[in-house]
């Protein structure tokens, strides 16, 4: 009897050893993920507030593949349907920031990577993967209306830094909201 119970409980610490090791992250994962949050905010975020086109799409591969936050039919797009879309934000607005967080209320943290939980049983430690949480601000040029934005994202990055895959979730809509509110407050 005590072999019996000694091989059962041997099996299960190895198998939940052999659990754990697959998702561990390694000192180079890490180093990984740091590079690709902070390529984020230098790029995505500092080309933004920059209004500096070419620095944000330094970020994003030449073949990357882009769903928009708004409903287009699932189309994916491409590179320069993502470039026209950020100038475009660049050209009709000021002031421009982003807050890092919000992802859990009550709690900090705007970068995550992998997945630990998945109802399909697929996860990941992959730091290749990021979700993005934040507040975009700003100011429209034409009303001087504010604005703030409720922001997230997926980015895959390759093993070159850049971005493959974006898609993101946001409602562009409610900038517009919140520019016809600022202006029917103003005198007329």
């Amino acid at each position: 009897m005590i072999n019996r119970s000694y091989f059962l409980v041997s099996a299960m610490l190895l198998a939940c050893s052999a659990a754990h090791a697959q998702t561990a992250n390694t000192d180079d994962d890490n180093l990984i993920f740091e590079r690709n949050w902070k390529a984020f905010e230098e790029h995505h975020v500092g080309g933004v507030i920059d209004k500096d086109i070419d620095k944000f799409t330094a970020l994003y591969s030449d073949s990357v593949k882009w769903s928009p936050p708004n409903w287009n039919g699932n189309v994916i797009l491409g590179k320069e349907d993502l470039r026209v879309a950020a100038q475009s934000y660049m050209d009709n607005f000021d002031d421009l920031s982003f807050k890092p967080g919000g992802a859990i209320i009550g709690e900090d943290g705007a970068y995550f990577g992998g997945s630990t939980f998945s109802e399909i049983g697929k996860t990941s430690n992959s730091p290749n993967r990021l979700r993005i949480f934040g507040i975009w601000s700003g100011k429209h040029i034409e009303s001087g209306a504010p604005f703030h934005l409720k922001f997230f994202i997926i980015q895959e990055f390759n093993a070159d830094g850049k971005v493959i895959t974006l898609n993101e979730w946001f409602d562009p809509g409610s900038i517009s909201n919140q520019i016809d509110s600022f202006v029917s407050k103003q005198p007329k």
